[in-house]
């Protein structure tokens, strides 16, 4: 029983090992994700500007043949050749007129994804702080548990050397098959493990402690408590 509880013991410290490690692969995971988000909508914003960049140049370039065109009707006298400046005029200021026209829809575009890079690097600097901050309670959670565990195992292997190799075997076996309930209480004719009764000589010999006896239903170690002495 001493080396089932330190068993059960040995367990729960590592779940709970487990259940912290979760915790800070959870907190780098979330951080993680917003990174991703926030380098993806960067280069898309970057990729933008770029291109709002190119078509405000296109645009300026635009505008000084438009002016140039438009100086040349002013010193051309023939009417074939102004109606050429008129149409390449014409053509300039659709060219413009469009491209004027995507830059807006660009500038509107950039609104909402600019407030959201802003919002979540502001999301993102506190989740950092909370991440550098959880790892580092969860470190010191971690060396406590770690510690606690190499303890209960110096105890546990202390216990195993005092019992047969072969029944500590056994007792492992059951131990993992049953959750952790390989030795339960054969209480009033039945084992507390399964709940089963127990033949009623077999009862007999668990009450007098000579051998080892297991339960015929789910192979669990058996032991009897004396009833506690009435007061």
């Amino acid at each position: 029983m001493g080396l089932q509880m330190l068993d059960r013991k040995l367990k729960e410290l590592e779940q709970s090992l487990t259940t912290v490690a979760l915790r800070v692969n959870q907190l780098r995971d979330q951080t993680s994700k917003q990174e991703t988000e926030l380098e993806k909508l960067s280069t898309e914003e970057q990729e933008a500007a770029a291109a709002r960049k190119k078509l405000e140049r296109e645009m300026a370039e635009g505008e000084a043949r438009l002016r140039n065109k438009r100086m040349r009707q002013n010193l051309v006298r023939n009417d074939k050749e102004l109606q050429a400046l008129a149409h390449e005029v014409d053509s300039l200021k659709e060219g413009n007129q469009r491209i004027e026209g995507e830059l807006l829809v660009m500038m509107e575009s950039a609104g909402p994804r600019l407030a959201k890079i802003k919002e979540l690097s502001e999301t993102l600097a506190t989740a950092r702080t909370e991440l550098a901050a959880g790892e580092k309670e969860i470190a010191g959670q971690v060396e406590q548990i770690k510690a606690e565990l190499a303890q209960q195992q110096r105890e546990r292997d202390k216990i195993a050397k005092e019992i047969e190799p072969a029944l500590v075997s056994r007792y492992n076996v059951i131990f993992e098959r049953r959750q952790g309930v390989a030795v339960a209480v054969a209480k009033a004719g039945t084992c507390q493990g399964c709940m089963r009764r127990l033949p009623p000589q077999l009862y007999n010999e668990i009450q007098k402690h000579l051998q080892v006896q297991y339960c015929p239903a789910c192979q669990r170690i058996l032991y009897f408590e004396e009833p506690a002495a009435e007061k």
